[in-house]
This record gives structure tokens, C-alpha cells and sequence, in this order.
């Protein structure tokens, strides 16, 4: 586990997840892998937390590898679920997850992928969220950006100058730039997407599949989003 500023830690892998450890007990952005979740409670009990001290889970996008590890998570802390709209029902197990934008390239590989990939057990929403939402937990403020799901928000933490959690809406280079990413590609609601995250304010980005960028992180978001055209 990494420490990216206090009270606020990267649980990685194949798939990185978060902890906001605050005052009214802990919130995780994402859960990784189905049947993965070991690792994060591995990480709560090195900061000296437990899976009854989780009170909220946030998601990014109901893919598998983001909204895996929920439903034992919840399980085991009786902790709120937020998801967006737009993804809740693949997340409740109401519909197939949604696909990355990539097989709209490569349609024929999507079969394959979908026989391939665990299954996440399905879980309980509890929260509806949207940008402009009220009653986050942390106070964390939402951002709506589809495109990579079409119900993928990324959320945005007021601390240390800003934090916002990308999930897999971008990636960043070891150089420090941002990248759309390899399960990516450019349309008009993903390229909007972009925009409005270079339109904020935050000095740490935090990443799903990605080391965080924590040195002019919103700069490299307007730089990437000038070249969208």
C-alpha cells in the first residue's frame, strides 16, 4: 500500500484501489478484483482499520476489475454503495458489464473477452450519484465522464490541494503525461469527458491502472485535452 497524501492510500495490483481514512471511519473509491478484496483489507489493518470501519464505497464504472471486490466488502461492513446511474444496473447484476470502448475496434474480440473475465458478484446500490450530488461521503464532489463506461465518474477529494480519482477515464505516463489509454478511444462524449476533468482544479490525479501523477496533475490534463482539437 502507498501512501499518496495523509489519510489517503493506493492499494495496487492489477488494478489500483483507494482508502480515505477520515474522522467517521473509512471510504474506498473502487474495490479491484472479484475475490481480490483480501488485498484491501491487508492494507486497512496495516493503518490499523478493519473491514467494520469501511462506511462508504464509492465506485468509478462497474467493470469488473473496479467493482469486484464490493459486494464482499459490503458484506463484511454493511458499508453504502455509490453508483452512477449509468452503470448501476451492471453493478446490481441486472445487465452484462459494459464493454471497453477498444471493441468498438475489434468487435469480434469482445465475445472472447466476455467469456474470459471473472465474473463480479452482483451488488446492492445504495447511493445514485451525479455530478452535483450531495451527501458524498468526504465531502467528495463527482464529476460525470462517461466514455469509458457510460456511466464512469470520477470523483474529486478536498484535500491537499485537491485529489481527484480518475479511474480508468485516462492513465499516466511514467513521464508525467496523460494518456487516453490502450481500452480507450477518442468520440464526442469521451473527448467532452476529458474537458470538463481539465476544467477543474486539483494537484494529485489518481488512476486506475496507473501510477498517481502528484506534481502539476490538472496540468497535464489541459495539455492532453489542448490537443483534442
Amino acid at each position: 500500500m502507498e501512501s499518496i497524501i495523509d489519510g489517503v492510500y493506493q492499494v495496487g495490483g492489477a488494478v489500483n484501489s483507494f482508502v480515505i481514512d477520515g474522522d467517521q471511519g473509512v471510504t474506498l473509491v473502487d474495490t479491484g478484483m472479484p475475490r481480490r478484496h483480501g488485498a484491501i483489507v491487508s492494507a486497512l489493518e496495516s493503518i490499523g482499520r478493519t473491514p467494520g470501519d469501511i462506511k462508504a464505497i464509492v465506485v468509478t464504472h462497474a467493470h469488473f476489475d473496479h467493482v469486484g471486490g464490493a459486494a464482499a466488502l459490503k458484506h463484511e461492513s454493511g458499508a453504502q454503495v455509490f453508483v452512477s446511474q449509468g452503470d448501476a444496473a451492471a453493478a446490481r447484476g441486472d445487465e452484462p458489464h459494459p464493454l471497453a470502448p477498444v471493441f468498438g475496434w475489434v468487435p469480434f474480440m469482445a465475445p472472447l473477452f466476455q467469456r474470459i473475465v471473472p465474473s463480479g458478484q452482483p451488488v446492492d446500490v445504495d447511493h445514485i450519484v451525479a455530478e452535483g450530488a450531495r451527501g458524498l461521503p468526504e465531502d467528495l464532489a463527482v464529476l460525470d465522464t462517461p466514455g469509458h463506461t457510460p456511466g464512469h465518474v470520477s470523483y474529486l477529494l478536498d484535500r491537499g490541494g485537491g485529489l481527484l480519482f480518475v479511474g480508468d477515464a485516462a492513465v499516466a505516463t511514467k513521464q508525467g503525461r496523460v494518456k487516453r489509454g490502450y481500452m480507450n478511444r477518442s468520440s464526442p462524449t469521451f473527448d467532452a469527458s476529458l474537458r470538463r476533468i481539465a476544467e477543474r482544479d486539483f494537484a494529485i490525479a489518481c488512476f486506475g491502472h496507473s501510477a498517481p501523477l502528484s506534481t502539476d496533475a490538472a496540468g497535464a490534463f489541459r495539455r492532453f485535452a489542448a490537443g483534442l482539437g
